[in-house]
């Protein structure tokens, strides 16, 4: 790539491709969607780079510096899930809704999603790839000489591109778009390993072949290491533009409906008063926590509520979602589910800064 040229970035979902697009743009979020970025269309939610991968396109593109990033598809599966399960829009493009990691992994419509991605597919797209246009897409990245990193060989990948390219990455970086509260892979079981494995042997071949090329071209490169900084208490500020922090765990929602004033009130003055996602954890569960004792006072679920402490903000707030659950079904706790009952306490202080901006400028909250 010469200095002049503009690179192409393939940012396929869960790859880590959130923290180099900012990198390179020099944003604190992911930029819109253009010629040089190729992600998910928000409105359509289809891929944006099907065309690269288009035969007729080849010459096209054969000039162009194009790069990507891929993950281990289990790994990647296993972020996607508890990224998204909670993402009523996401979950109703499945024909059927799972109630699982493993539903989700049963899905025809979950599989191979890197290579559909790649194949300029809709996010759980009905159609299914065939081992041909597999090996037609892995052909092409060849013939294209598109630079593939590993998300498991970040510092790797990223030498790597600065190597063939015109990049500077900074000594740290900032990690985008941590999965709040999921499982680590040796969490799952070892017949749901080996499901993923079956059900996602085209994104496996992509993977090896890809990481395998890779290893050769970098194994006289001198690997730089790279500070990463951030992590799933990090992304709270913008995970709470589109969902209630409760929906990292909560499995009934019907308190977060009956009682949405409060609970977008809450995250409104969060956005405005807070900038870490640290502070906006700690400072929910103590509003939280305040109102409860107010509105619900002497009930059992009050009590449960005041009990819960751990050493994690994020933890508190996995532990007062479950204890939500538990309370939804039981009436003996006092919830006392089927109107509003809990309302956010503002001062008249508090009241002024909801006219305020946010601390971090981020657009329009939508849930």
């Amino acid at each position: 790539m010469n200095n002049k040229q503009h690179p192409i970035f393939i940012h396929i979902p869960k790859t880590g491709g959130t923290s180099i697009n900012c990198v390179m743009k020099g944003t604190e979020w992911q930029t819109p969607l253009d010629f040089h970025y190729r992600h998910l269309d928000f409105d359509t939610k289809k891929s944006t780079c099907g065309d690269i991968f288009n035969v007729e396109n080849s010459e096209t593109y054969q000039k162009e510096f194009i790069f990507m990033m891929l993950r281990h598809p289990v790994d990647r599966l296993i972020s996607e899930y508890y990224y998204i399960r909670k993402n009523a829009e996401f979950m109703g493009f499945l024909t059927t809704k799972p109630n699982s990691f493993s539903e989700y992994v049963d899905s025809t419509q979950t599989a191979n999603y890197m290579l559909k991605f790649l194949d300029g597919q809709r996010i759980y797209s009905e159609n299914e790839l065939t081992q041909s246009r597999a090996l037609e897409i892995i052909s092409l990245i060849d013939k294209l000489n598109i630079h593939v990193g590993i998300f498991e060989e970040y510092d790797r990948s990223l030498s790597y591109f600065s190597d063939i390219g015109d990049f500077q990455w900074p000594e740290t970086i900032d990690v985008k778009r941590a999965t709040i509260n999921r499982p680590s892979v040796k969490q799952i079981p070892a017949d749901l390993l080996e499901k993923i494995i079956a059900n996602n042997q085209l994104d496996i071949q992509l993977y090896q072949h890809c990481k395998n090329k890779l290893l050769v071209r970098t194994q006289q490169l001198a690997i730089n290491k790279i500070k990463y900084q951030g992590g799933r208490v990090d992304f709270i500020i913008p995970y709470t533009m589109w969902n209630c922090i409760l929906d990292i765990e909560l499995t009934n929602r019907v308190f977060i409906e009956e009682n949405k004033t409060f609970f977008v009130t809450l995250n409104t003055y969060l956005h405005k008063t807070t900038g870490t996602g640290k502070e906006y954890a700690k400072n929910w569960m103590k509003l939280f926590k305040k109102s409860v004792v107010t509105y619900f006072k002497g009930t059992k679920f009050a009590k449960q509520i005041k009990q819960i402490k751990k050493t994690s903000p994020v933890d508190e707030i996995i532990a007062v979602a479950k204890v939500i659950d538990e309370a939804t079904l039981k009436p003996s706790m006092g919830l006392e589910i089927g109107s509003p009952k809990i309302k956010l306490l503002l001062t008249t202080a508090m009241g002024e800064v909801l006219q305020q901006e946010d601390v971090v400028k981020k657009g329009v909250i939508k849930w």
